[in-house]
């Protein structure tokens, strides 16, 4: 019995590691993103609720109290918006980076997947003597249509066309 025993190619076997790596290193990348807008977050609304509490202890009513309040929901609305923006852009951002990752990833484990195929059609196992193409994803063509004069007929097979032409296929 004659046992073929194909060699891998040279290729790293380190992209496993290296790619969730990536990854990961990519995803701590985002969370500290997040942190720190949080952190910028609460030492300003800390900043804020300080003088706020200032200004309603120097009210000298109720009414100015309620005022303050209700002055502040449109900047409070304001900063919301602006909060999730950031989130936002952080998500796209660690989105595209995982993207990338997934890319380089999957592009090595393709040129190892082709590179692994051209060296099992150089052992014999995929053969290659049926078309001139050496990718192991081609499609033969079908033969070329031979040139022969095309002509135009009706339902009865009487010829309609005046000349004959070759150029139609």
């Amino acid at each position: 019995m004659n046992a073929i025993v194909l060699n891998q190619p040279n290729v790293p076997q380190q992209s496993h590691p290296i790619a969730a790596y990536d990854f990961a290193a990519k995803a701590v990348a985002g969370l500290e993103k997040v942190v720190e807008l949080n952190v910028q977050t609460v030492k300003t609304s800390l900043s804020e609720q300080q003088a706020l509490v200032d200004a309603a202890l120097s009210a000298t009513s109720m009414d100015q109290i309620f005022d303050l309040q209700f002055q502040q929901v449109p900047a409070a609305v304001k900063k919301t918006c602006a909060y999730w923006g950031h989130v936002e852009d952080i998500a796209v951002d660690m989105h595209n980076d995982f993207t990338n990752v997934v890319q380089d990833s999957l592009q090595g484990y393709l040129s190892t997947l082709f590179s692994f195929l051209d060296s099992a059609a150089s052992f014999g196992i995929a053969s290659t003597a049926r078309t001139n193409i050496t990718s192991p994803l081609a499609i033969e063509q079908p033969p070329a249509p031979r040139k022969e004069p095309v002509v135009i007929v009706d339902s009865s097979g009487n010829v309609v066309s005046s000349s004959p032409r070759t150029d139609l296929h």
